[in-house]
C-alpha cells in the first residue's frame, strides 16, 4: 500500500526501524490492517523478528496465543523494555491511556531511555491524535493511508476468488477492474472489502450495475463519517442555463485527464471559487464539474467540523483530507466557505478557526493530489484575501443574475425537466416579466404553473406561466443594495460566469 509519496507504509515503517527508531505513532482507525503489515515487516528481517501485540481486553498475545495474560499497560511495558529479545510491541487504543495519565508518560520514556539504540520498537495504533507534550519530541507520527489503487486491486481479486462464480467474473474482470477500483477509493480495507462482497455475491459478471452498488454503499459508509457527504446526481452540463464563461473554461481543460496534457507540463486543477447571491446555480455549477469530468463528489459539512461531535476540528480536518486525497480524483465541494473555513473573524477568534484556516490554505497551496475544490460563498466581505490570492484557486467565478438569454434557458431547462414541450410557449413575454430574477425563483414560477394546471386537470399555458412568475417578488428587488455592492466589488476581481461564449 502506498503513501501519498508513492511509498508503502510498510517501507516507511521499515526505514524507521533501521534508524532505531524507538517509538512510533500509527495514526489509523485499521488496526488489523496495520498489524498485518508490522508483522509482515518483521518477518522480512533475518533472522525473522517476533510481533507481540497488546490490548486492554486480551494481554500481551504472539500470533493470537496468549504470552502474558491480562497484564495492565505499565506491566506489559516493563516486560518489554526487560525483555532481551529484540521484537516488536504494537499497543492497541493507546490514546485512551495517554490523555492525563502521568504514570503512563513516565513509563514510557523509561522505556524508550531502556531500548534506545536498539531495533526494538514500540508501535501505538491509534484512530485520534492524541500525544502528551512530554513525548512529543520521542514520538514520530505516521498518518496510515487509506489503501492504495494496488492493494484494492489485491481486495477485488481476493473477494473474486472466493466466489462461487469466480470463472466468470474473472472474464469481465479487466474491462470492469478500473471502475471497480476507482469506485473503491477513499474506503478503508475492511469496508472495501464488505462492499465489493456486497456487489458480487451470488454475480456472474460485473457490469456497471456492480459499481453503483459500491458507489452506493461507499455513500453510506461516507455519510456515517458526518463530515463528508458523496453526493450522487446524474447532471449533464447543458442543464446548467446560462454559465458561459464557466461552461469555457471547463471545456479548455476537458482533456485534462490525457498523455496529451501531462506530456505539456498540465497538472491538475486546484479549484474554483464560485460567488454570488443565494439561488443563482452556485451549487449546481459545483454539480455540473463534477458532471463534466465524471468525478465523484465530495461534499463538506462544515458545521459539524467545528461541533465537537466527531472530534476536535484539526482532527475532523484531517479526516477530510484523508478521505479526498484517497478519493483522488474526486471534486470536494465546500458550500457557502465563508460560514466556516474562510470566517472573517478566524484570526481574531484564535484557537481551531485560526488553525483549520491556516492549515486549509496551506493544503490548497502544497496538494499534490487530484482534489478539486469547487467552492461557493454568499458574502464577499467574510472571505480573507488569503483565500482570494491566485494560487489558491485557479479561478474566481462570480455569479450574476441571469441575461435575457439566460432566463430563457432557464425557463426551457426547466420545462423539458417536467415534460413540457417548450414550442408552445411566447419566451419574449416571460423574459420580461422575469427581469431580476435568479434560477431558483424561476424553478419556482414554473413549478408553481404545473402545479395549478394539474391541480384543474389540463395542460400547463402561457397564463400559467405568467400568473405563478409574475406573482414572485425576486431577491433583487428585496436585496437592491446588497447586490449592487457584491457587483462592484467583483468588478475587475472576477470572471462572470454568465458571459455568452
Amino acid at each position: 500500500m502506498a503513501d501519498k509519496n508513492g511509498q508503502g507504509i510498510r517501507g516507511t515503517l521499515r526505514e524507521l526501524v533501521v534508524a532505531k527508531t524507538s517509538l512510533v505513532y500509527l495514526l489509523t482507525d485499521e488496526d488489523r490492517r496495520v498489524e498485518d503489515e508490522i508483522k509482515k515487516l518483521a518477518s522480512a528481517f533475518k533472522p525473522p523478528l517476533r510481533t507481540y501485540v497488546w490490548s486492554c481486553t486480551s494481554g500481551v498475545t504472539l500470533d493470537d496465543e496468549v504470552v502474558i495474560e491480562n497484564p495492565a499497560l505499565l506491566d506489559a511495558l516493563d516486560w518489554f523494555m526487560n525483555t532481551k529479545e529484540t521484537a516488536f510491541l504494537v499497543l492497541n487504543d493507546m490514546h485512551v491511556f495517554l490523555k492525563e495519565n502521568p504514570p503512563v508518560v513516565r513509563k514510557l520514556k523509561d522505556t524508550i531511555r531502556r531500548i534506545d539504540n536498539t531495533y526494538k520498537t514500540v508501535f501505538m495504533i491509534c484512530p485520534v491524535l492524541e500525544i502528551p507534550r512530554e513525548l512529543e519530541s520521542e514520538i514520530t507520527v505516521i498518518d496510515v493511508p487509506f489503501p492504495s489503487v494496488e492493494e484494492i486491486e489485491k481486495l477485488l481479486l481476493q473477494v473474486i476468488s472466493r466466489e462461487k462464480y469466480r470463472d466468470s467474473l474473472m472474464q469481465s474482470y479487466e474491462e470492469m477492474r478500473d471502475e471497480m477500483v476507482k469506485a473503491g477509493s477513499g474506503l478503508s480495507s475492511q469496508q472495501v472489502v464488505q462492499a465489493f462482497r456486497k456487489a458480487l455475491t451470488g454475480k456472474q459478471t460485473i457490469t456497471p450495475n456492480e459499481v453503483d452498488l459500491i458507489m452506493e454503499e461507499k455513500r453510506q459508509v461516507v455519510k456515517k463519517s458526518g463530515l463528508l457527504e458523496l453526493v450522487i446526481q446524474e447532471m449533464d452540463i447543458n442543464q446548467l442555463g446560462g454559465f458561459g464563461n464557466l461552461k469555457k473554461w471547463l471545456k479548455m481543460r476537458g482533456d485534462i485527464f490525457s498523455k496529451e496534457a501531462r506530456e505539456h507540463g498540465l497538472t491538475f486543477p486546484k479549484g474554483v471559487l464560485v460567488m454570488g447571491i443565494s439561488g443563482c446555480g452556485k451549487s449546481l455549477c459545483v454539480k455540473a464539474i463534477s458532471a463534466y469530468w465524471n468525478l465523484p463528489l465530495l461534499r463538506l459539512d462544515m458545521g459539524r467540523m467545528y461541533d465537537g461531535v466527531e472530534g476536535t476540528p484539526e482532527e475532523c480536518f484531517r479526516k477530510v483530507i484523508k478521505a479526498a486525497e484517497a478519493s483522488a480524483p474526486c471534486v470536494l465541494w465546500i458550500d457557502e466557505i465563508e460560514a466556516g473555513i474562510a470566517n472573517a473573524g478566524a484570526k481574531s477568534l484564535g484557537g481551531a478557526a485560526s488553525r483549520i484556516l491556516a492549515s486549509f490554505l496551506t493544503w490548497m497551496q502544497e496538494k499534490t493530489a487530484a482534489v478539486f475544490i469547487g467552492a461557493t460563498a454568499n458574502n464577499i466581505d467574510l472571505l480573507p484575501p488569503e483565500i482570494l490570492r491566485k494560487g489558491r484557486f485557479d479561478e474566481l467565478f462570480y455569479v450574476e443574475l441571469p441575461s435575457d438569454r439566460e432566463r430563457e434557458d432557464i425557463i426551457r431547462i426547466h420545462l423539458n425537466r417536467r415534460k413540457i414541450p417548450p414550442n408552445r410557449f411566447d419566451f419574449s413575454t416571460l423574459v420580461k416579466c422575469t427581469e431580476g430574477f435568479n434560477g431558483a425563483e424561476i424553478e419556482q414560477g414554473v413549478l408553481g404553473a404545473v402545479f395549478r394546471a394539474f391541480a384543474e386537470k389540463r395542460e400547463v399555458t402561457q397564463t400559467d406561466l405568467y400568473i405563478c412568475l409574475e406573482s414572485i417578488v425576486p431577491l433583487s428587488t428585496t436585496m437592491k443594495e446588497e447586490i449592487k455592492r457584491m457587483e462592484r466589488w467583483a468588478h475587475n476581481r472576477a470572471v462572470k460566469a454568465g458571459t455568452s461564449m
